[in-house]
This record gives structure tokens, sequence and C-alpha cells, in this order.
């Protein structure tokens, strides 16, 4: 293959897509979920410093949007960890999910 021809597939693989669009939209999502984060640990100390209990939702879900963004991560790049840490955080997110049901609805 010569670099003409890998010239072309790549722009048959970019067709259509904007790369500075994709790297902004990269950097916004990273810092949207550092923001997701912190907001959460903030929330989860005010319900523990002033309810007194944990809050297993919000980590549920802040833990499967993270699990999943590592998991459709690692089915681009195939780096490991990034499975490895995204099944991790999927079944921390399950149980999260799970103990808030316990918590609502078995009394």
């Amino acid at each position: 293959m010569n670099k003409n021809e890998i010239l072309e597939k790549s722009r048959q693989e970019n067709k259509g897509t904007d790369l500075f669009e994709r790297d902004a939209m990269n950097s916004a999502s990273q810092k949207a979920v550092a923001v997701g984060g912190l907001l959460c640990m903030f929330l989860s100390l005010t319900d523990i410093l002033f309810g007194g209990s944990f809050n297993y939702t919000l980590w549920g879900v802040y833990l499967s949007m993270t699990g999943t963004t590592l998991l459709v991560k690692y089915f681009h790049i195939r780096k490991l960890h990034e499975l490895i840490f995204g099944i991790a955080e999927l079944v921390l997110a399950v149980a999260f999910i799970v103990l808030h049901f316990l918590r609502v609805y078995v009394r």
C-alpha cells in the first residue's frame, strides 16, 4: 500500500466528520465527567453529613456512565485496562443500584 492509498483510505474513514469538532467534543466529555464526579462527591458528602446516609443512586448513575465510556473506548482502541476498569465500574454501578432498590423498596 503506497502513500496515496493510505491517504485515500484515511479520507474515506473520516468522511463526514470534522476532526476539530470531534476533538472539542472529546475534551468537553472529559470535563463533563470530571465535573459530574465532583458533584457526586459534594452531594454524597452533604447527604452523609446532614442526612446521615450514603446516596447509592448518584454513584450508580455516575459509574454506569463512566463504565460505559470506558467500554466504548476499549472497543475502539483495544487497551486492556479500559476493559477491566469499564467492567469494574459497571459491576459497582449495578451493586449501587441494587442497594438503592433494597433501601427504598425493601424495609
